[in-house]
């Protein structure tokens, strides 16, 4: 049995500490990124708060069978060495920037742009906002060596560890000179940036679509749809620890758990 649990933003929250705990039989964690930029915990105490998950997660792979992901979100991406957007997200800190930057600094190998779980018929792929077919192409997926669809999370964790700027939200508007949704609902946008309506799109009769389910935060939801009304069951949106809501996988056998919701939520 392998049994995979999905954290949606955290955003400063300690719950997921509550979520581990109560599955400490899990063999992978992903935390779908956003540690930062909270409008009611303070900077400090989320700098604390994000250097417990890091500590978890060296703590926690000491058992070669148990793994830990870290994925970046767009609230860490303007905090990360050598990125040139900052100030233009909703929550920036600005009193905290320099901070969250060497936290980075000091942690940078502990953090990845994506992950893919699960076997060739079965895999899960999950970042922080989604994939999109279109994005790949833009960066230049097919002009690799890396054959087909199999191996987008190697190739957007290189692109990330080398052109970090490809992932920021300005970096669609260098691209196409044109009209850009402010709200980062264009087919084009990155996996740190698109949103459910575009990403649903411009995968529906893409090869990615059908070799993948993905698992995505980002946009706020008020529940997981675990049958797949709205997703067809090819995606899950688990930016839901506002509900109480997170994600676990046994064996390909999705399911919604919960956590005890605290005021501060």
């Amino acid at each position: 049995m392998i049994k995979n649990i999905y954290i949606g933003d955290i955003h400063g929250r300690d719950v997921w500490k509550e979520i581990v705990e109560k599955h400490d039989d899990a063999d992978n964690i992903v935390f779908i990124g956003d540690y930062f930029d909270s409008f009611n915990i303070s900077g400090a105490n989320q700098l604390r708060n994000a250097q417990n998950i890091v500590d978890f997660k060296k703590f926690q792979e000491l058992d070669p069978s148990k793994k830990v992901y870290l994925l970046i979100g767009n609230h860490d991406i303007h905090y990360w060495p050598g990125v040139k957007d900052r100030g233009g997200t909703s929550g920036f800190q600005p009193t905290m920037m320099f901070q969250f930057e060497q936290f980075f600094r000091e942690n940078e190998d502990m953090f990845q742009m994506s992950v893919s779980l699960g076997t060739t018929i079965n895999r899960r792929l999950c970042t922080h906002a989604g994939v999109s077919s279109k994005f790949l192409k833009d960066v230049g997926y097919w002009t690799h060596d890396y054959g087909d669809e199999s191996r987008v999370s190697d190739f957007l964790n290189d692109l990330f560890k080398h052109k970090p700027n490809e992932f920021t939200f300005n970096s669609y508007a260098d691209r196409y000179m044109g009209f850009v949704d402010g709200y980062g609902d264009n087919e084009e946008q990155s996996p740190i940036w698109i949103r459910p309506r575009s990403l649903q799109r411009v995968n529906k009769k893409e090869d990615i679509k059908k070799m993948y389910v993905q698992i995505v935060g980002h946009t706020q939801q008020n529940h997981i749809d675990i049958e797949g009304k709205t997703t067809g069951g090819k995606y899950y949106y688990i930016d839901t620890l506002t509900s109480g809501e997170y994600l676990v996988d046994i064996d390909g056998e999705f399911s919604v758990d919960y956590y005890t919701i605290v005021k501060y939520i």
